[in-house]
């Protein structure tokens, strides 16, 4: 079928359209939303639009689709999952959503729901000219002869699937055998006198190598996807800036960290760090010296937190340490250390720097919300008693 496919990363954009035309699909991709717009001189039977894209947004353009035509198939796809977007979506008339990022089969699977037909043996040959089509007798005759390619096809075999059990002139078959054969790109059917027709004997081959070829692309295509894939959850678990984790990944970090949670001597410990009076450091220097120090910060924490523990940017200047099976006892020293290494440490243009620490350890069945406010408390209480130090809560 026929279908556009708005998506602005690049090598997404490239892995959907090869998988989707390896499934005989036909795609106009585009990469901007005014220049899909554009294109909307002609009807598809599929829209797959991105919400986050250049020129207008994906959402702009499905209301721009759906006032046109309000039957129209649209799924919409983005990283983006807050609630606004995707009641706005389907308000619009969205079908379906795909959240990045996504695998292969999912979007297989959501593109079955709309009930393709299935493509025929005759979608895979040629015709003279590509704007012309065969009609529907002509397509069961093709249909008919290439999937009995090994044998002949009788003229009582005919009768039974173009004409629907009802007997032909010889004079009517051989005409509809012409008007199939002007329209084909290469002479492969051939007449078996006094029996019937057959297609040339090299057609089943290619069609066999057609479809082996096809598999090890579609193959190649979903390692892309893969790829694709992994390379999207990394944007979406990482802060860009200092190579942590974010926000999010850190509060599905912790649920993890519960179910590995055993005993009740697997303690759960949290420690929360804010650079102190790291505002002034972008008013006198400028945001890049600001973002440089931030980078710094992260690689000091990485090089002294053991690798079991989830460190992450809990958002602007503060940070989110979560330390696996420690007690609060161990958790505050290892915080001292760390505010002893940045209090020690000279950075570059800024000179020394503090940071102030809060430290916690998680109660029986506590969420994380009510930890992280307990840890926030302690680390209010660390700055308001003077900054650069650490306190339990």
């Amino acid at each position: 079928m026929e279908i556009l496919l708005l998506e602005d990363n690049l090598s997404l954009n490239k892995a959907i359209t090869k998988i989707l035309e390896l499934d005989l699909h036909k795609v106009s991709s585009f990469y901007d939303g005014k220049m899909a717009r554009n294109s909307l001189n002609k009807e598809y039977d599929l829209y797959l639009l991105d919400i986050n894209v250049p020129g207008i947004n994906g959402l702009e353009l499905l209301d721009f689709i759906y006032k046109r035509d309000n039957t129209s198939n649209v799924i919409m796809i983005s990283s983006n999952t807050d609630l606004q977007s995707l009641q706005k979506a389907y308000a619009l008339g969205c079908i379906d959503y795909l959240k990045k990022p996504f695998h292969l089969e999912e979007l297989r699977l959501k593109i079955s729901r709309l009930q393709i037909k299935t493509r025929t043996p005759s979608s895979q040959i040629s015709l003279k000219d590509e704007n012309s089509s065969l009609t529907k007798k002509e397509r069961l005759l093709l249909d008919l002869l290439l999937e009995h390619s090994d044998t002949t096809v009788s003229y009582a075999m005919i009768d039974a699937k173009v004409y629907q059990n009802k007997m032909m002139s010889m004079d009517g078959l051989r005409a509809l055998v012409r008007r199939l054969r002007s329209k084909l790109a290469d002479d492969i059917v051939k007449n078996i006198i006094d029996e019937g027709y057959s297609v040339a004997s090299n057609v089943d081959k290619n069609l066999r190598n057609n479809t082996q070829q096809r598999t090890h692309e579609l193959e190649v295509a979903n390692d892309i996807l893969k790829q694709e894939k992994e390379t999207l959850l990394k944007i979406a678990s990482i802060d860009s800036l200092t190579g942590l984790y974010n926000r999010r990944t850190l509060e599905q970090e912790f649920i993890l960290c519960l179910e590995k949670c055993t005993d009740v001597e697997d303690k759960l410990s949290l420690v929360m760090m804010d650079l102190d009076y790291f505002k002034r450091i972008n008013d006198a220097y400028g945001h890049n010296v600001g973002d440089m120090f931030l980078k710094e910060i992260a690689l000091i924490l990485n090089t002294i937190f053991r690798k079991s523990d989830i460190i992450g940017r809990w958002g602007g200047e503060e940070f989110l340490i979560l330390l696996p099976k420690t007690n609060i006892a161990t958790a505050t020293i290892i915080a001292q250390r760390v505010q002893q290494k940045i209090q020690s440490t000279l950075f570059e243009k800024i000179g020394k720097r503090t940071a102030s620490f809060g430290v916690s350890s998680l109660l029986q069945d506590e969420s994380f919300k009510s930890v992280v406010g307990r840890v926030d408390k302690a680390l209010y209480l660390a700055k308001s008693r003077g900054r650069n130090r650490v306190e339990v809560f």
